[in-house]
């Protein structure tokens, strides 16, 4: 078994501070309540309920966003109503962080372990008090005591609810600096028939930073390995240098003085953290390697294909291959494509929003290629749970002016999960032939301006930044040792063919009539669009997108220049300003090596021209999706094209809509 395993923290400053479940008549008021260190961004976080009964997540799931308030000097609360929360014997709540990390498993009226969502595998923690539905509505379960974090304070029985205030008898001192732990790896400890190119996994319990030599791996056939470091924050991988052998026992030491968090006073680790594993004997049967989503994903596109690799090239005897269930949308038909050891399914309809799916791969349909046909062992069930219903994730935007939404929208996509532009694990180029897969080739991807079909490992592709780098942030994918959100962020960047590219430039996009002479470069017809008058554009000044893709590209834009506001991100980093004009003397070329702190790009009247005459189609708003997937934050102007002029004209704004209770009870 090869999955990762998790730890809830009883050492994190972030926790769980209040529940109310239950109380005398119909329950009301239900809720939790979150403490932790003032100004701490809890943006994208989620407090999921879960039925002992079965160990299952259910809904509602609570969506935490914005910075803890100094309600409590140093620290401070948030609350969040989560109605129908059930009433025991056991039940619990998971704290989970954007990332999908869990803080905390924690029950009432006992322990069970979680069957789905991100807690999947873990027993919960009992609070060891409860309400026995004689309480009042007003009552809750509270933390007191004194100190910093969860382990100083002690659950007390039902008493008078202090919600959005500080709890009776809570005193918190100086937010304390906690040296990073490893809280899970991959493969996991003492795992076995690991696969022989398998990419090792840390997170840790805290965004760090690492030097290149974090990790001790020794084999006792392949000896010493090195590799690629991949990932950001709290998460990275190792990609080893070369395969390892077949049968051997490999022991990874994380070593604490390779290891730094990043608040604070500099923290190493305490002590070096040291799991083992081994491969996979000569001739074995086929495993499944990776799927997408991954066992206990919580978030997963409504729209989305399902991707599976196996250990190895296998034949697939249909049918009867892949059971797909949901517990809202019911059973899911797929059609499977692909070879090799890696397929797509895609399901027969789109999944609904927040319930939880099982996919099951039987094994008596799946045998390897090489040498004697040996059968996969056993089934393997993936359950992961879906996203939220788009209008959830925009319930209190802020429509009343251009000014107020962009802030709003701003404030809402900022702090995305960066991924690296290149690494030996999930990187830039992962994420995009993903996103701009071929819907009638899960091998190829489409190209952004030729339109053409490539196999998604062509010499022919390159990443295009829509938003050239060379304006604002000239070559820079790392910062702090960390990626670079605007160079590698995957709403912007597109596949595109390397010539095409190389055409372009780092030339402003804009319609080409009337900025001189205009050199035409054709589409290829593919899916039925592009091909013979369906062109894209170039002149010395601008480089305009073919019909169809004329609103992809803007939208990509216009999310840059929201997205990206100046200031220093949740890493530390420096973001630049990036601003959209029709000046074009504005736009000027930022020295290679170098970040600046205003940026412009254009042309701006075009690309609001370009969003309104090309509006989103269903391969774009499924791109949406599979950004959304891995970054945790949306392009809102896919979602929501009607947004645009009132962001950056300060015209034709909604009326705005009435603001949706989020934080704290009514």
């Amino acid at each position: 078994m090869l999955l990762a395993s998790s730890l809830a923290l009883a050492e994190t400053t972030v926790f769980i501070n209040e529940i109310h479940y239950d109380n005398v008549g119909a329950d009301a008021n239900e809720g939790i309540e979150i403490v932790g260190p003032a100004g701490t961004d809890l943006t994208g976080w989620q407090v999921i309920p879960y039925n002992g009964g079965g160990g299952a997540s259910y809904t509602p799931i609570a969506t935490l966003s914005g910075a803890i308030p100094p309600t409590c000097g140093g620290y401070g609360v948030v609350s969040a109503p989560i109605t129908g929360l059930q009433n025991g014997a056991p039940d619990g709540l998971a704290l989970v962080t954007n990332a999908g990390q869990v803080v905390q498993f924690l029950s009432y009226e006992g322990t069970f372990i979680a069957t789905s969502g991100p807690a999947i595998g873990m027993t919960s923690v009992d609070i060891g008090v409860s309400e026995n539905g004689t309480g009042a509505a007003s009552d809750s379960l509270q933390l007191s005591g004194t100190g910093t974090q969860y382990s100083d304070f002690s659950w007390q029985p039902d008493t008078p609810a202090t919600f959005g205030a500080c709890n009776t008898g809570q005193i918190f001192g100086t937010p304390p600096d906690i040296a990073p732990a490893v809280v899970s790896t991959i493969p996991v400890n003492n795992a076995t028939n690991a696969p022989l190119n398998t990419t090792l996994g840390v997170t840790f319990s805290e965004p760090v930073t690492l030097t290149s030599t974090f990790a001790d791996v020794t084999c006792t056939s392949s000896g010493v390995h090195t590799g690629a470091i991949g990932g950001s924050g709290g998460t990275y991988t190792l990609d080893p240098d070369i395969d390892f052998a077949v049968d051997e026992t490999c022991t990874v030491t994380v070593l604490a003085d390779q290891v730094v968090d990043l608040d604070g006073s500099p923290d190493n680790m305490l002590a070096n953290y040291v799991f083992a594993f081994t491969t996979v004997p000569e001739d074995v049967p086929p495993i499944v390697a990776s799927t997408f989503p991954l066992p206990g994903a919580t978030g997963f596109p409504l729209g989305s294909n399902l991707q599976i690799t196996f250990s190895e090239p296998v034949n697939l005897v249909e049918p009867g291959v892949f059971d797909l269930t949901c517990d809202t949308s019911g059973s899911h038909a797929v059609s499977v494509s692909g070879s090799s050891a890696s397929y797509a399914l895609n399901p027969d309809a789109n999944f609904a929003a927040l319930e939880d799916c099982t996919l099951t791969i039987f094994a008596m349909h799946v045998f390897d290629q090489d040498g004697t046909s040996d059968q996969m062992v056993s089934d393997v069930t993936v359950e992961f749970m879906t996203g939220a219903d788009v209008s959830d994730y925009y319930a209190g935007v802020d429509t009343s002016s251009g000014p107020a939404l962009e802030i709003w929208l701003h404030n809402t996509i900022k702090d995305h999960v960066a991924y690296p532009y290149t690494a030996g694990t999930t990187d830039a180029w992962d994420i995009l032939r993903m996103a701009d897969e071929d819907p009638m080739n899960p091998n190829n991807v489409v190209d952004i301006y030729k339109n053409t079909s490539y196999v998604k490992t062509s010499g022919s592709l390159n990443r295009e930044h829509t938003w050239p780098n060379s304006y604002g942030f000239n070559d820079i994918t790392t910062v702090n040792g960390q990626p670079y959100p605007p160079y590698t962020d995957c709403h912007m960047l597109y596949m595109a063919d390397s010539s095409y590219n190389q055409s372009r430039g780092n030339n402003p996009y804009g319609n080409c009539a009337g900025t001189g002479a205009c050199t035409e470069k054709p589409t290829d017809a593919t899916n039925g669009f592009g091909g013979p008058g369906h062109s894209n554009y170039r002149s010395s000044a601008v480089w305009e997108v073919w019909d169809h893709r004329k609103g992809d590209a803007a939208r990509a834009i216009l999310y840059m220049a929201v997205r990206y506001d100046g200031g220093t991100n949740a890493l530390g980093q420096s973001e630049p300003d990036l601003i959209l004009t029709d000046n074009v003397n504005l736009i000027q070329t930022t020295p290679s090596g170098m970040t600046v702190a205003t940026a412009y790009m254009g042309l701006e009247s075009d690309l609001l021209n370009w969003n309104d005459l090309d509006p989103p189609d269903a391969g774009e708003q499924l791109r949406n999706e599979v950004v959304y997937s891995f970054q945790h934050n949306r392009n809102p102007f896919i979602d929501h094209p009607e947004w645009a002029r009132c962001v950056f004209t300060n015209t034709n704004c909604p009326a705005p809509s009435d603001l949706i209770f989020q934080n704290g009870f009514e």
